[in-house]
């Protein structure tokens, strides 16, 4: 693990489906874990075990989050990857 904002804190593990998730979010934004972490605790999830079901519910807000602090291309390129993953 490498220090920065693109990589995981120390000790978090993630599921296979979340660090999908998190490969995704890392391509199109420079907080992936920070946006995954925010988005995540909205609504109740753990960001670290992420089911299928709970992505389809994240995936929104994910693409908006990206959205919101890079472009709207972004934004459609994330809902776009994470909707291949249910």
């Amino acid at each position: 693990m490498t220090f920065g904002f693109r990589t995981l804190p120390e000790g978090v593990i993630l599921g296979e489906l979340s660090e999908k998730v998190f490969d995704v979010l890392q391509e199109h934004t420079s907080f992936p874990w920070p946006v995954m972490q925010a988005q995540c605790k909205r609504v109740g999830i753990d960001p670290t075990s992420l089911s299928k079901e709970e992505l389809a519910t994240m995936v929104v807000y994910f693409a908006d989050a990206v959205g919101r602090f890079t472009s709207p291309e972004r934004r459609q390129s994330v809902l776009a990857e994470l909707s291949t993953l249910l």
